[in-house]
């Protein structure tokens, strides 16, 4: 006769908290996972948001800090002068401002006496006193700056050129992928699925193997070299990817919504322009971080085409500051930084559309 194990209610409860305890664990050791990796990631970003906020000698600060420091400053007759902590010769330590220096030594005046005759002192026994300065003028100082001497050019023309150029690639995306991807997924006509399989086979080929007859067809034929359309018309003549991921989204739209509309007489365009783009919402805003993160980035096509500085985008520009014999970090950091921001902008409000939009894409075969 087979025996019955009966669990006791406290052996229940015991297993319940154990499970319990399991799964809290397990969700902790998760989100510090996700934290670590969210860390080692941020942490450049961060680091260059506050070298960008920091005094020019503050940069090359050793030991390096993260916070931006800088001198504090006294008014002495009605000038500004860093303040140093200064070891007399009985050993006290004095805060003195610092009037000048020179082959390490130093002129010292006590900000409460101001009419007291100066100090000489060596400045290896004086340290500065510090204070967290947040140099928010970088910003506007790195956008005015003129990389190329005697040309009217700075990072104001380098955004606004990426501006463009991103702009320009997303609306040409979306005009010439669209209605090729409605075709191949909506509308039945012979060889289409080998059509489209010839499509994505080109997503194989290297820009390398392509890269030299292209070049030499877009500034030895058609003459655009040194301009932006090189790059802005190809986005015109759709591309394999975007195709694919719109093909795929336009797939799980019902296909009664659209029959019922062809019942009542709906042409193919009507039915693509007021039914399935209304309904695509999230993978058009998709492809549009998509081509906007590549156009914003993009640096090989511009280093290839553009020869004028006035036409530079704002990652060529930002190559072509560092290239200078003398670079000022601080306002290379707030170039970059004003360089990231908009596609953080951009992630941050499109987040829950673009995440539905991949979701989305490709439920249904």
């Amino acid at each position: 006769m087979a025996e019955i194990t009966v669990h006791s209610p406290s052996h229940a409860q015991q297993r319940v908290r154990t499970l319990k305890l399991r799964r809290t664990w397990t969700g902790l050791a998760g989100h510090l996972v996700i934290w670590a990796l969210a860390l080692f990631f941020i942490t450049p970003v961060v680091w260059m948001f506050f070298t960008a906020l920091k005094a020019d000698q503050d940069v090359f600060r050793f030991p390096p800090t993260l916070w931006p420091y800088d001198n504090l400053q006294v008014m002495v007759n009605g000038q500004a002068l860093p303040v140093y902590d200064v070891t007399i010769d009985d050993g006290q330590t004095q805060r003195l401002a610092l009037l000048d220096v020179a082959e390490g030594h130093g002129d010292f005046v006590d900000p409460v006496r101001p009419t007291a005759e100066p100090v000489n002192l060596r400045m290896k026994f004086a340290e500065p006193v510090l204070t967290i300065d947040f140099q928010w003028h970088n910003f506007l100082n790195a956008m005015n700056r003129g990389v190329r001497p005697g040309l009217n050019v700075n990072f104001w023309t380098y955004s606004i050129n990426s501006l463009i150029l991103a702009v320009s690639v997303i609306v040409g995306t979306l005009l010439s992928c669209t209605p090729v991807a409605y075709g191949f997924s909506r509308i039945r006509w012979p060889g289409r699925d080998l059509v489209f399989i010839l499509v994505l086979s080109t997503m194989m080929l290297p820009f390398q193997v392509t890269m030299i007859p292209i070049f030499l067809f877009f500034t030895e034929t058609l003459k655009w070299g040194d301009t932006l359309l090189p790059i802005i018309v190809p986005s015109f003549f759709a591309n394999a990817f975007d195709i694919f991921l719109l093909r795929q989204f336009f797939r799980t739209i019902p296909e009664e919504l659209l029959d019922a509309a062809r019942v009542d007489g709906a042409s193919e365009f009507f039915i693509f322009l007021k039914i399935v783009l209304p309904l695509s919402k999230p993978i058009l805003a998709t492809i549009t971080i998509f081509t906007f993160l590549w156009a914003w980035n993009l640096f090989l096509e511009p280093l290839l085409y553009l020869n004028n500085p006035e036409h530079f985008t704002l990652a060529l520009g930002l190559q072509d500051y560092q290239s200078q014999h003398k670079v000022i970090w601080n306002q290379m950091m707030a170039a970059s930084v004003v360089f990231t921001l908009p596609v953080i902008v951009a992630f941050f409000f499109a987040q829950r559309t673009f995440i539905e939009g991949i979701k989305l894409t490709g439920t249904k075969g």
